[in-house]
This record gives structure tokens, C-alpha cells and sequence, in this order.
């Protein structure tokens, strides 16, 4: 491989990496996907496969309301099935003392297009059914759902090499290389590929990618963790959080209930893998089954954890870094980048092809953490 050219290098062949592949191609620029391990793998094979707007950071907002939209045709456009499910998002809340406290967290979401409401009593009990007695309301946006990670990502990644794009798992980047404040190409196991711009979407791989730049990104690895039950009769429609407890839970169409939400498995980047924590396995089952007791008569199948970047703020940075030309950046998205993903890889398209892109992206741009320390236990996490 030493000596390739390319037109731009995606290094990760995530979901991110790989719909921004799948953008670029089909716009007919040369596109070479670069991914250290299969596709997925790392974070996108262990996401929850949430497809939501609800509960967002606001400047996060805009990107899922608009992709949402895209995701009503993405089956039909990638010609796959995603298991995709527009059946609701609904966030449940043990804590009536608590419901006023949701009115101005509802319309602040409703002011950027989110069709969100609250649902108590005999509705609640009506939308889901066997939920537990002391859950006494919920917010509902119904345009919500779910999709399976797995199959979405390899999806964009062979739309992206039936138009063109040179897809290469199990190519590790060794280095971006880079002089003179400009990037030229990446470095690989098997040799250098010269490029005129690199797309950066590896993931907890991207902060060390980054630092021989002079850029130290502000994020860790974190290794969320994820339960899949035995298959169990159909029951469950929406994707269901709840307030206070660490949980996002769905049943997929096989009947399998995946049960996510953020317990911890424990990373070890230096084999660049994770491994599950008994206590966070307890933990995930202890809240899952409260909030929903069926739960209490399945067997856990399997338990697995990815790898991904968490950023200070916990939602992504896009977009160019500051001092350095010919390199992009779509990393940090902190355990909830699935649902964004056609969005992003058509913004960061139109960010490289066009200049502007169509939805607004400036609020998560590096600049935001200028000036801005890192906690003491992050920098020990990173020094570690």
C-alpha cells in the first residue's frame, strides 16, 4: 500500500466513519475507509442502538431532529435492513414530586421541533405495558425508536464501496502525518497513503491519533457496557430510560430485551479492548428489571462492552482543528452518537465538499474548550 493516493482518508470504520465514507463516495470523491479492527467494532458494536432526540443537549438538537428525517428512508436508500423502529422514546419517572420540574425541560426541546409529552396514569399503563407499579409518568416523543448498530454500520460501509470508496478493515493508522501545519497523508501498518484531507472518526483511538499534533483532545475512553436477555415474548415497543437510574432498555425484533444505559465495563487501551464489571452487570439488571419486572423472568444471554471517547461536555466534537489544515474531526460522542450518524456523515460531506454545511455545527467545534481545564481525575485517567 505504501505510495497509494487518495482524495481524503476516513480513519474508523465506526457507524460515524463509516456513513461519512458512504457521503463522500456517493458525491464522487475518492475515498479511502481505514479501520484497525473489523467493521464495527469498539463502540459501534456495542451501542444500544437508541434512534433518539429526546433528552439531548440542545446544541445537539438541530443534528437529531434532522436525522430523524433521514432515517425514515434509510433503509430504502442503503438497500438494507437496519431493524429499524419508529416506535417512541419514553423516559419514565418514579418521582411525582418531581413532574413540575418537567415542563420547561419539555419545551425547550418542543422550541427545537421535538414532538415530546407527558404521559401518566392510564395512558402510561396503555403505551407500556408491565411497567412497574411505582413509575408514575413518562415523557414520550413518539417519532423516537431503535435500529441495530451492527448491521447500520456495515450497511453504510458497503453502500459506501458500491460507489467507489476503497474500504480496508483491519488497516490500522499508525500516525497522521503532518508538517508544516498541514496534513499530507496517514500512516499504516502496511505502508503511507498520501491524501489531500483526513477525516478523523476513530473513536478513544482519536485522542492519541491527535496528540503528536499538538492537539490533546478533551475526552477518555470510557467502555459502556451491554445485557442481552434470552428472546422472551413480544411486549416491549418503546425504547424506555428513566430518571434517576442508569438504563436504556428495547426489545428487538428477535425478542431479545437490550438492556444499556451507561454501567461501566473497565478499558484497557493498552490491548485496545474492554471487559465487562460484575458490578456494573448487577447494577444494569437491579434498574432494568425495577423499572420493568418482566425482566425478572428472562436469563442473560451475553455481556459485552466497546470502547469509546466521552469529551468533557459529553456531546461530540465536529469539524476542523484549530492550527492545522487539511484534517477533520468527528469524535467524542460520548455513548449517544448511533441515532446521529446519517446526519453526520452528511454534514462533515458538505463541510469538506461545500464549505457549509446544512445544518449548524459551530456549537460543537473544538474552540468551545479553549481555556478550559481538565478535572483532576481525568488527567490522571489519561496520565494512567
Amino acid at each position: 500500500m505504501t505510495g497509494r493516493r487518495t482524495e481524503v482518508v476516513v480513519v474508523g470504520g465506526g457507524v460515524m466513519g463509516s456513513s461519512i465514507a458512504y457521503h463522500l463516495a456517493r458525491r464522487g470523491v475518492g475515498v479511502t475507509l481505514l479501520e484497525r479492527g473489523d467493521i464495527p467494532c469498539a463502540a459501534s458494536a456495542a451501542s444500544a442502538g437508541g434512534v433518539r432526540q429526546q433528552g439531548r443537549d440542545l446544541r445537539e438538537m438541530p443534528l437529531a431532529v434532522a436525522s430523524i428525517a433521514r432515517w425514515e428512508h434509510l433503509e430504502d436508500e442503503l438497500e438494507a435492513d437496519l431493524h429499524y423502529r419508529r416506535e417512541g422514546h419514553l423516559t419514565v419517572s418514579e418521582d411525582a414530586d418531581s413532574l413540575d420540574e418537567l415542563e420547561p425541560w419539555m419545551a425547550a426541546q418542543q422550541a427545537l421541533g421535538l414532538d415530546i409529552r407527558l404521559v401518566e396514569g392510564d395512558d402510561l399503563r396503555e403505551l407500556i405495558p408491565g411497567v412497574a407499579p411505582q413509575v408514575v409518568a413518562g415523557t414520550y416523543s413518539p417519532s423516537d425508536g431503535h435500529a441495530n448498530p451492527i448491521l447500520t454500520t456495515k450497511a453504510f460501509a458497503a453502500a459506501a464501496a458500491q460507489h467507489g470508496a476503497d474500504v480496508r478493515p483491519h488497516t490500522a493508522v499508525t500516525a497522521i502525518e503532518y508538517d508544516g501545519g498541514k496534513v499530507s497523508g496517514v500512516r499504516t501498518e502496511a505502508g503511507s497513503i498520501a491524501c489531500d484531507l483526513v477525516v478523523l472518526a476513530a473513536g478513544a483511538w482519536s485522542m492519541e491519533l491527535a496528540r503528536p499534533l499538538g492537539i490533546e483532545l478533551p475526552a477518555i475512553p470510557r467502555a459502556p457496557q451491554m445485557i442481552a436477555t434470552t428472546p422472551m415474548p413480544a411486549l416491549l415497543h418503546q425504547v424506555v430510560g428513566a430518571r434517576g437510574r442508569m438504563l436504556s432498555l428495547k426489545q428487538v425484533p428477535s425478542g431479545n430485551y437490550v438492556i444499556g444505559g451507561g454501567w461501566p465495563g473497565t478499558v484497557l487501551m493498552e490491548h485496545g479492548i474492554a471487559v465487562p464489571w460484575y458490578r456494573s452487570v448487577l447494577g444494569s439488571l437491579t434498574d432494568s428489571s425495577a423499572i420493568f419486572p418482566e425482566l425478572r423472568r428472562a436469563r442473560v444471554e451475553r455481556v459485552w462492552v466497546g470502547v469509546e471517547a466521552q469529551t468533557l461536555d459529553e456531546v461530540p466534537i465536529l469539524g476542523a482543528l484549530p492550527g492545522i489544515e487539511n484534517l477533520v474531526l468527528a469524535a467524542g460522542f460520548s455513548g449517544h452518537g448511533f441515532a446521529l450518524s446519517p446526519i453526520i456523515g452528511q454534514v462533515m460531506s458538505e463541510l469538506i465538499v461545500d464549505g457549509t454545511p446544512s445544518v449548524e455545527i459551530s456549537q460543537l467545534g473544538f474552540s468551545r474548550f479553549e481555556g478550559v481545564e481538565l478535572p483532576s481525575e481525568w488527567r490522571e485517567l489519561r496520565a494512567g
